[in-house]
């Protein structure tokens, strides 16, 4: 797995920052902030394209993000901009930046003390700056989106994937000067730019080097030269002629084709994967109605009292790992961001990983050897576990510092309550069924009435399948009946979550823990159940062997709640528009041989302004917010929060697509 190494940093006499690694300054000693705005605002002309922009956003594309000063000066004069043009079409803008060596947050926070006008800008970003890998992970600045992509720009530009064809509108390319980094300024970047670049979409950069020129005009840019900044004579800017042929998308076979953008879109679940997704929807402007059957929300697995959020690591998956470490990070975000509107009990307090047997251990110390910084994962000895615990426990294991619990059913109920107040309409006891596409329109029929929706998102877990449409998708539920039980003397120390062949919570606000939990596969049966109460407390007991305390748990009260979660057996979710079963079978009935003997293959099927998000099994709380962002941003047509492997995991075709490039069945 690729591992990010950060930026090594120096500041010169005028206390300019310098790069270690290029031995290079990251702007110019004689005003980094003006040459900023002269080399890529002018040069790009974004004030006059922001007023003419007649699309709902506008995307930038950066070749090196350094100190993140471009963006804090663009995301300043876009703010200005939505205040001075509040009737524009233009709402959101789209900053995307490449970094092989990111700075830390210290090191950005210093940087930006030199600007104080930037300084909401700066606390947001630096309060969740937290780069782990590489790939692309997004942050929230309200109207203002940044996707940094961290690593090799050589490998991310690629993992962009076709969806971005002809959509970048300019691109500041501020990498380290060509001779201090050839490896960035080269062929590979001007034709995958030129790919990306909307028609008529422009560039601009500090350096004339003739190079630099002739690499962009070869192909097929029109570079064009003006005064440079300051002392320097000359930088460069051009376009991509509004007459180029834009190149047609390549998609995979198995990937669909973009949907029409709709403006009024369904959602069927009342759990947190619809939460996610109303709110990302809610922020792109649109009208969303949300559709449960019950009486009210999060009745279902969403519906603990505690629930641990944590990264599912393993020892044999590295694409998996790559999605739960950004999707981990991601939601510890949006958390923090709804922190501030939704009230819901959360505690960042850690989470431990038991190493409650031999094999359990070995598996740890495999992840161990993935490199992890120590606030993901840490491999701890039985004194240091002990004591990040509160309690005492015979073996060692893992502590995942960054990681933690809180409500489900809290940040649901009351996280739905403040949507409503964004204009999300909320119908209860309420089943959706029998849906028919019918004059671009996704109808159904509920008590005599007619409902209906230009776009449809499923996200009521293990149900998703009860739809016709759904034929096909291999989503089982799993039963999980999650214990309560009182606290006392003893477990009101216990400091984290701790997790074996289950878990146990710290003290809740209502003086009790949850203790979990059942696994019945291919169970949707919701009614309690004395036996498995009884293992839940066995289990822990078996698992923590010589560790008294265990044997102070208190399960005379019988309280428990069951949640129905929905799983695939590859152990990562699905979304994305709901693909046809029917048609991809007939289509791909011979596919082993079409891919044997390099034959046209039709695109995937799917239905019109159908989606699915599905499979989040017991990491809902990790996965869901960027799931739902992926959702949202897929149904606007906006650029994605994911790497295009990633992205190609979780589509829903994928398990009989498996089976068919092997020649078997379905």
């Amino acid at each position: 797995m690729a591992k990010l190494t950060f930026a090594s940093l120096a500041f010169n006499a005028s206390h300019t920052p310098i790069s270690e690694q290029f031995d290079d300054i990251y702007f110019s000693t004689q005003d980094g902030l003006a040459e900023s705005r002269y080399v890529f605002q002018e040069g790009n002309q974004l004030w006059e394209k922001w007023q003419r922009h007649t699309n709902a956003y506008f995307v930038i594309a950066e070749t090196g993000f350094g100190t993140g000063l471009n963006f804090l000066a663009v995301a300043e004069r876009f703010k200005i901009f939505r205040q001075s043009y509040p009737n524009s079409p233009l709402k959101r803008l789209y900053f995307i930046s490449f970094e092989k060596f990111p700075l830390t947050a210290t090191q950005l926070a210093e940087v930006h003390q030199a600007y104080p006008q930037f300084a909401r800008f700066s606390q947001q970003l630096t309060a969740c700056w937290q780069p782990r890998q590489c790939g692309c992970q997004r942050y929230h600045f309200g109207e203002i989106y940044l996707d940094l992509w961290f690593g090799e720009m050589a490998d991310n530009l690629p993992q962009l994937g076709d969806s971005y064809n002809s959509t970048i509108d300019c691109w500041f390319l501020d990498g380290f000067s060509p001779d201090k980094n050839p490896q960035m300024w080269g062929e590979p970047l001007y034709r995958q730019m030129f790919r990306l670049t909307a028609q008529g979409g422009s560039f601009a950069t500090f350096t004339a080097a003739s190079d630099v020129r002739r690499g962009l005009q070869a192909v097929g840019f029109e570079v064009k030269k003006r005064k440079g900044f300051g002392k320097k004579r000359e930088m460069l800017w051009g376009e991509k002629p509004l007459d180029s042929t834009p190149l047609p998308p390549q998609y995979p076979y198995f990937y669909p084709h973009r949907q029409p953008i709709v403006e009024d879109i369904a959602i069927v679940g009342g759990g947190v994967a619809s939460l996610f997704v109303a709110l990302s929807l809610l922020e792109r402007c649109k009208k969303v109605t949300l559709y449960c059957q019950d009486n009210a929300l999060a009745q279902n697995a969403s519906g603990n009292l505690q629930g641990a959020i944590y990264p599912q690591l393993s020892d044999d998956d590295e694409r998996n790992i790559r999605f739960y470490v950004h999707s981990f990070d991601y939601a510890k975000q949006r958390l923090a961001q709804l922190a501030q509107h939704v009230d819901f009990e959360h505690h960042f307090s850690g989470v431990a990983l038991y190493a409650y047997n031999e094999k359990t251990a070995k598996k740890l110390q495999k992840m161990a050897e993935q490199d992890w910084d120590n606030a993901l994962f840490e491999l701890c000895d039985a004194d240091t576990l002990s004591e990040k615990i509160g309690l005492p426990v015979q073996n060692g294991g893992a502590f995942l510092a960054d990681s933690g619990w809180l409500s489900p059913v809290q940040l649901v109920q009351n996280g739905f309550a403040y949507l409503a107040q964004l204009g999300l309409k909320i119908v209860l006891n309420h089943k959706v069924e029998h849906l028919e596409y019918k004059g671009e329109r996704w109808q159904w029929q509920h008590n005599g009435q007619t409902f209906g929706h230009a776009a449809v998102v499923l996200a009521n877990g293990h149900l998703l399948t009860a739809f016709p449409q759904a034929e096909g998708i291999p989503l089982y539920p799993v039963r999980g009946q999650v214990s309560q039980l009182p606290s006392n003397a003893t477990l009101a120390k216990l400091k984290c979550v701790v997790c074996y062949d289950g878990y146990l919570t710290p003290i809740s606000a209502q003086r009790t823990h949850c203790l979990g939990a059942s696994h019945l596969r291919d169970n949707a049966d919701n009614t309690f159940s004395l036996t498995e109460h009884q293992q839940n407390f066995a289990k822990i007991q078996q698992n923590l062997t010589a560790c008294d305390w265990v044997n102070e748990l208190d399960s005379s009260h019988n309280l428990a709640k069951v949640g129905i979660r929905a799983a695939f057996r590859d152990r990562i979710p699905m979304a994305g528009a709901m693909p046809d079963f029917s048609a991809q079978k007939a289509d791909y009935a011979n596919l082993y041989n079409q891919l044997r003997r390099e034959m046209p293959i039709a695109q995937a099927k799917s239905y019109p302004a159908l989606y699915l998000v599905a499979g989040l099994g017991s990491r809902g709380l990790t996965t869901a917010a960027l799931l739902g962002e992926l959702l949202a941003s897929q149904i606007c047509g906006e650029p994605l929060p994911l790497s295009e492997d990633i992205l190609h995991a979780l589509t829903p075709n994928r398990s009989w697509i498996r089976h068919l490039i092997k020649g078997r069945t379905i």
